[in-house]
């Protein structure tokens, strides 16, 4: 059941973008934010951890192969996520930065998804966001004993201590989906 259906009282209108949204200027009431947070009068609550996997689809993997190592993957495609206009690296929870190179660069993390189910390369993709691809089979997870850092996810908000109910049942809600889709 979805958040509109368990709450059939609240609407919602949902704005989605990689970029980072001034909430008060811009009249949100809440921004999701995905790793470390800058300091602000913002309130935040971590509503969960979230991880990386390295896939591919069945398509560019019956062309380039399946890579068997740290070595083997630096021969392959990426497509690679820019912020800043820096490219976004592949790290690995130890520290090590994986090598990586391709011709498709983009700022929108949903962009990296379709290229990657579409056949452009290897991407890393927050599981949550390719977790019902990966189960369907439209992508592959590659190297799954390669550990990744996970991102910590947090809800934030200007109400203060006098959060409206429906951001509070709204910011819960993801809270446990994410909590689902991480196990």
């Amino acid at each position: 059941m979805t958040f509109l259906d368990r709450h059939p009282d609240v609407s919602l209108d949902l704005g989605v973008s990689d970029r980072f949204v001034d909430i008060i200027r811009e009249g949100f009431d809440i921004a999701i934010r995905m790793g470390s947070l800058a300091d602000s009068d913002l309130v935040s609550r971590k509503i969960g951890d979230i991880r990386f996997v390295l896939a591919a689809s069945p398509g560019y993997i019956s062309r380039n192969g399946v890579p068997t190592d740290l070595e083997d993957l630096g021969r392959h495609v990426f497509v690679r996520y820019v912020a800043s206009g820096r490219s976004w690296p592949y790290i690995l929870a130890n520290g090590t930065q994986l090598p990586t190179s391709g011709r498709f660069v983009t700022d929108d993390s949903g962009s990296i998804r379709e290229a990657v189910i579409c056949g452009a390369g290897i991407a890393y993709l927050l599981h949550v966001t390719v977790a019902k691809d990966l189960a369907e089979g439209r992508l592959v997870e590659l190297l799954p004993d390669l550990r990744f850092p996970t991102m910590p996810v947090f809800a934030v908000h200007a109400f203060g201590r006098q959060l409206p109910v429906r951001a509070k049942l709204f910011i819960d809600s993801l809270a446990e989906r994410i909590a689902e889709l991480s196990s």
